[in-house]
């Protein structure tokens, strides 16, 4: 998982997740989001328009901790949260994507959570394009399902 991983421009941080985090986020409600866009699949910025609102959402929201940590979940929950930074070029919406992120490059589907649990970033595809939103408070979502 580390190599592909690295392939999206993200490092793993050695200290593992802390105790108590939300096994997982899902069933929010609108009252929850505090924040996302959607892009349709047929802009030709598609990858790049998703890299730079989810990267804009997750400072404003607050997502990256000392040293730029966050947790990260692939689809599923596949391994559970990993520890996380972006590295210099990162590029979750594509190459994350067509790796372990999601579906292809432009269709993703993952989590990332602040490390204190405070916020999620979720990137998610639909039928007709792909978004980014932010969950305040993951830990206490209504409706939330445990994975693993």
């Amino acid at each position: 998982m580390r190599e592909v991983l690295g392939r999206a421009g993200l490092g793993v941080v050695p200290g593992g997740v802390p105790e108590g985090v939300v096994p997982a986020v899902a069933g929010y409600g609108s009252a929850e989001v505090s924040g996302g866009v959607y892009v349709r699949y047929g802009d030709p910025r598609l990858v790049e328009a998703l890299n730079e609102c989810w990267y804009r959402l997750a400072v404003a929201e607050g997502l990256f901790g000392e040293d730029g940590q966050f947790l990260l979940m692939p689809p599923g929950g596949e391994g559970g949260w990993r520890r996380v930074r972006l590295l210099e070029g990162w590029d979750l919406m594509g190459a994350g994507a067509e790796t372990v992120l999601g579906a292809g490059a432009g269709r993703p589907d993952f989590t990332a959570m602040a490390v204190d649990g405070g916020v999620a970033v979720v990137a998610a595809s639909y039928e007709g394009g792909a978004g980014v939103f932010a969950v305040r408070g993951p830990g206490s979502v209504t409706g939330r399902e445990r994975w693993g």
